[in-house]
């Protein structure tokens, strides 16, 4: 259950833009993400909780997301505006492409970590 609601905050980080993105890391989800423990989040430990997360929301294994299997973490426009293709479908590599962009943003320092 706790690593549901880490994933469902974390993919709020997709919704919500850079800024929340780095707020977020304060508020409890770090220690789901920080794999090694030393405090910050690597490009790498958010791009593969990212991965698992798209793993656990595409229900039916077809390797995209509905709006449906989205619901509850994305409204129609987010949903809209990560499935770059407009096909009614997020695939991995939109999703991907959307949350690496989003950590790229809230990393201010531009050392791939957030802290």
């Amino acid at each position: 259950m706790k690593s549901i609601i880490a994933t469902r905050a974390s993919l709020l980080l997709l919704c919500a833009g850079a800024a929340t993105a780095q707020q977020s890391m304060y508020e409890g989800h770090q220690d789901q993400l920080d794999t090694d423990d030393n405090g910050a989040v690597n490009r790498q430990e958010y791009q593969a909780f990212m991965t698992r997360a798209f793993e656990k929301l595409d229900a039916d294994n077809n390797g995209a997301l509905s709006q449906a299997e989205t619901a509850d973490v994305l409204n129609a426009d987010q949903f809209a505006a990560t499935d770059a293709n407009g096909n009614g479908r997020v695939s991995r590599d939109e999703f991907m492409n959307r949350v690496m962009k989003d950590f790229a943003a809230a990393d201010k320092s531009g050392d791939r970590r957030l802290q």
